[in-house]
């Protein structure tokens, strides 16, 4: 992935609430977990 579809996927994810954020930890997709844990800490400062 390059740094710019990075920044993007986070980007957008980040528009998800908390609640969304803890329900897509919950993905079968690898990236999708991992876009969420990101965002979530990011949300929360941990």
């Amino acid at each position: 992935m390059k740094r710019e579809e990075y920044a993007e996927k986070r980007g957008e994810m980040s528009k998800n609430s908390i609640p969304e954020l803890i329900d897509l930890l919950r993905s079968a997709d690898l990236q999708t977990r991992f876009f969420a844990e990101m965002c979530l800490r990011d949300a929360t400062g941990t």
